[in-house]
């Protein structure tokens, strides 16, 4: 039984009446022009009350069609309905003051008159064609929305109250449309023809989208639109108000409303019920179906069964009633019970698999209906509702009891086999495979069946699997390693045992997947690979700290005392002396910078200012920064694709910008283009260019590339070791990538060179994506600078460099306090363990011969518990910073000592509340 045949046929069948009934109201309408209908004038005393009784009769079908709209649910229709039912409100509430304000009516709010009757009736027709006219430009418009229902009609309201106003208020301000003694004037006829051309063009739209359609509304607003055009043509001919061409264009206005009634009872009322008939329909033909179905699965030979959840039977079929014979008058059938399932632990396991939710597959060994032993392969299948819930079992099975227990052993070897298994013709087509290979390919077995060889093995050419397999014919067995395809497009690293049967003329394989083993040996070579960078880098680090620590020893020193001699024995600030020592100021800042940019390569701690940032504004703030230092004839622009967020300190990041941008310049020479971007991507398998690491995942990438000439091959290995460059002697210093590589390392990120000599150069930096949490959207305002606040309290100095010690003691003395040097730290805490009252502060160097800066101050708490003890070393990476705070440590300066922070942690130790006796 077939659905019904769409509403095509309908709606061109209801095209074709309405194409009838416009054209037969046409030909009327013409042949009433040619008559003398104008002359004809009915007295006023009849005309008034015939007029306001096919006004109010239009109205009350306007405010129908408005009714049956407004309260029909949105989803049955589109928001088409809405504003065609909302304008014909509109216009009926317009025709209401028509009416009202006729000559001749009482009074409403001002003297009725002609020109405001023809003022509301103008008014509501244009409205009425306009609102037509534009849906038969937009036709589709979604389901509407309560707040869009609203909407429309707030609209029209306010348009109608704007009406009422300007005709009952301003009647005066208004165009003429009506002269006594001479009658409508010119303004009047042009509304009435642009209102009528409308019209026109409206019904000519729906027409043509009728035809094309299989929408029943589109037809009969056609004919509604049409007739709105005919009868405007009457109202624009008629001489006297109250003449007869008038009333026949009334009478044309409320074929229109009735048609766009209709229209509306078509969509809102009976598309409903043709929608229940359709589904109606195609309910019966689903039942028939599955009547069809049920007779089909009742005839098959092979016994199919449904139970409940607890194995009870509720339906079996033919062929399994005739397996265990007629049940009549005893016990129900259990699928989890004799005689169906006869061994108890089956029936348990069985049970334990599909209430898992399982599919149970298996041998089951029973007896017939007339005793005798039968073999049953048996797949029992959960049976689930269209939400997923499990409501019984399905049952299907085949009886192989005929089959030899050789086929059957032979089965159960192959299913229960580790290495995947199959069986292919003499041309290569797969014709029997194993669950193993099922499971190692991602086919299931019915698509594998059939399969040639050469769409699964990874061959350079089709042509040498074909050879393999003449090859395997010739010599009769042989064993290779191949490579075969996943059904998800991954390929795996199989090896191959295959044996050629000339008797059967087929190929017996096994297959064996060595993907973890290659897996194994792939980590295992990135393991090393790390390893060996790994080693790299702690020897260096250890060469790089043990420097830093005695150079900064010698700067702090240098630029310690020569800004004491700036400050207090140069008098003349102009002068040379001054301007010596500001050169050797300047080169120990030089000096000072060139040792943290060292570090930087070999820290790995984090930086205590890092928290979650927007690279975006980052990389903003930097293009502009370098525009002005990059020439005018290199371009350099930048695309943000996306605005994630990464953790690290918005100055490294700027940093390691600066350096890119400025490898990139010079690589490009005076001519080219630097190219930055920002943009999400997924990384797999590939390795990072400064740690050597696999990556995978999901990353925020930042790219800075250029069109320069490129990296040689044999350098990219070489390009993050501190003091390698390829640029010129003299323009570079091989630190700027080692540094990118120590923030890079210490902000859990990784980068990725690409470069081609010749094409340019592409270095990817990839950032972990970051969440901001509450933590990181606030910041504590900076307190300002402390002045020297000293009061005499009693700081010890330990230094084992004399000249630090001795610039230290300076300092102090400078800032109010009483300060005692020391260069032994054995010396400092025997002083300390004979007189613990003697001292308000311990300031020590970490890095000293017999005892550390840690050591000591652990010791000195032990004779003073609430001494405050701050650390100063040479290089900070010595010391884990936390570890130092849990010690008692106030803080830890690196050398050399900032000045300004020394001043603050002083005064915050030795404060009001910290500060120790003065004397």
């Amino acid at each position: 039984m077939s659905v019904p045949p769409p509403t095509q046929p309908r709606t061109t069948a209801l095209l074709r009446q309405q194409v009838w009934l416009v054209a037969t109201a046409a030909v009327l309408a013409g042949v009433i022009m040619l008559l003398p209908l104008h002359e004809v004038h009915l007295p006023h005393r009849h005309y008034l009350p015939l007029h306001t009784g096919l006004e109010f009769v239009s109205i009350a079908a306007a405010f129908l069609v408005f009714a049956t709209v407004w309260h029909t649910r949105s989803r049955d229709h589109s928001s088409v309905l809405v504003v065609i039912a909302t304008a014909l409100f509109a216009a009926g509430w317009l025709d209401f003051f028509h009416a009202l304000s006729y000559k001749g009516m009482p009074e409403l709010i001002s003297p009725s008159s002609v020109e405001k009757g023809i003022a509301f009736w103008l008014a509501a027709r244009l409205i009425v064609a306009v609102t037509l006219l534009a849906v038969s430009l937009r036709p589709r418009l979604p389901v509407p929305t309560k707040a869009l229902r609203l909407g429309v009609l707030a609209a029209f309201t306010a348009l109608n109250l704007l009406v009422i106003w300007a005709v009952l208020w301003h009647e005066a301000l208004l165009p003429r449309t009506y002269i006594e003694g001479e009658g409508l004037t010119p303004f009047k006829r042009w509304i009435e023809w642009l209102i009528t051309g409308l019209l026109a063009v409206a019904a000519w739209r729906f027409y043509r989208q009728a035809r094309h359609s299989d929408d029943d509304f589109l037809p009969l607003i056609f004919g509604a639109a049409a007739l709105g055009a005919l009868s405007e043509l009457f109202l624009a001919q008629y001489e006297v108000v109250s003449d007869a061409l008038n009333l026949i264009g009334h009478l044309y206005k409320f074929v229109c409303y009735t048609l766009i009634y209709r229209a509306m009872f078509v969509v809102n009322v009976r598309r409903p019920y043709q929608q229940l008939a359709a589904q109606t329909a195609t309910l019966r033909q689903a039942n028939e179906t599955l009547r069809t179905q049920s007779l089909a699965l009742a005839s098959i030979t092979s016994p199919v069964l449904v139970t409940d959840l607890d194995g009870g039977v509720s339906w079996r079929n033919r062929a399994s009633a005739e397996l265990t014979g007629d049940q009549a008058g005893e016990a129900p059938l259990s699928l989890f019970a004799a005689p169906l399932t006869p061994d108890a632990a089956q029936a348990a396991d069985m049970r334990q698999a599909l209430q898992a939710g399982q599919i149970w597959r298996g041998l089951v060994h029973s007896l017939d209906g007339h005793g005798k032993a039968v073999v049953l392969n048996r797949i029992v299948t959960p049976l689930r509702k269209e939400g997923g819930e499990i409501i019984g079992y399905v049952s299907v099975a085949e009886n192989i009891t005929g089959q030899s227990r050789a086929e059957l052993r032979q089965q159960r070897v192959l299913e229960t086999a580790i290495d995947g298994f199959w069986i292919a013709d003499d041309e290569g087509r797969l014709l029997e495979v194993n669950d193993a290979y099922v499971r190692m390919t991602g086919y299931p077995a019915s698509e594998l069946v059939g399969r040639h060889l050469t769409a699964l093995e990874v061959v350079e050419y089709p042509e040498v699997t074909r050879q393999r397999l003449a090859r395997l014919r010739e010599i009769g067995r042989e064993q290779f390693m191949t490579r075969i395809r996943h059904k998800d497009g991954h390929t795996l690293a199989v090896e191959i045992s295959a044996a050629w049967d000339a008797q059967s003329r087929c190929f017996y394989v096994f297959t064996r997947d060595r993907t973890e083993r290659e897996q194994s040996d792939a980590v295992q070579q990135d393991l090393e690979r790390q390893l060996q960078q790994s080693q790299k880098v702690q020897a260096l680090g250890q060469l790089t700290g043990g420097i830093a620590h005695d150079f900064n020893n010698i700067l702090a020193a240098i630029l310690g005392y020569s800004n004491l001699a700036l400050n207090r024995f140069v008098p003349d600030k102009q002068g040379k002396l001054a301007s010596y020592l500001r050169e050797v100021i300047l080169a120990s800042e030089r000096a000072r910078d060139l040792i943290a940019k060292m570090l930087s390569f070999t820290r790995i701690q984090p930086n205590t200012r890092t928290g979650v940032i927007s690279p975006a504004a980052v990389i903003e703030e930097v293009v502009a920064m370098m525009r002005p230092s990059i020439p005018a004839s290199i371009e350099i622009r930048f695309r943000i694709d996306t605005k994630q967020n990464i953790r690290m300190d918005p100055g490294e990041l700027n940093q390691v910008l600066v350096n890119l941008i400025i490898n990139a310049r010079d690589a490009v020479g005076d001519h080219g283009l630097i190219d930055i971007r920002l943009h999400t991507v997924q990384v797999d398998g590939e390795i990072c260019a400064a740690s050597q690491q696999r990556l995978s995942g999901r990353y925020l990438a930042l790219d800075v590339s250029d069109n320069g000439s490129g990296i040689a091959p044999e350098h990219l290995p070489r390009l993050f070791d501190p003091f390698f460059t390829t640029k010129d002697v003299g323009k570079g210093t091989g630190l700027g990538l080692s540094v990118v590589h120590g923030i890079l390392r210490r902000s859990d990120a990784h980068v990725i060179v690409d470069s081609i000599p010749g094409h340019g150069s592409l270095f990817r930096l990839l950032f972990p994506i970051a969440t901001p949490s509450a933590a990181d959207a606030s910041a504590p305002p900076a307190e300002p600078p402390l002045v020297p606040a000293g009061t005499g309290q009693r700081v010890w100095v330990v230094d084992d460099e004399p000249a630090v010690a001795r610039y230290l003691g300076e300092l102090l003395v400078d800032w109010g306090y009483r300060p005692r040097i020391f260069t032994d730290p054995a010396t400092a805490l025997a002083e300390l363990e004979a007189a613990p009252d003697q001292i308000d502060l311990l300031l020590t160097d970490q890095t000293m011969p017999g005892m550390n800066g840690m050591q000591l101050a652990m010791l000195a708490r032990h004779f003073k518990p609430a001494l405050p003890v701050m650390l100063c070393t040479g290089f900070t990476d010595d010391i884990q910073i936390d570890q130092a705070q849990q010690q008692g440590i106030r803080h830890v300066f690196g050398k050399p000592i900032p000045v300004q922070e020394l001043v603050q942690a002083l005064a915050d130790a030795l404060g009001p509340q910290g500060r120790g006796p003065a004397g």
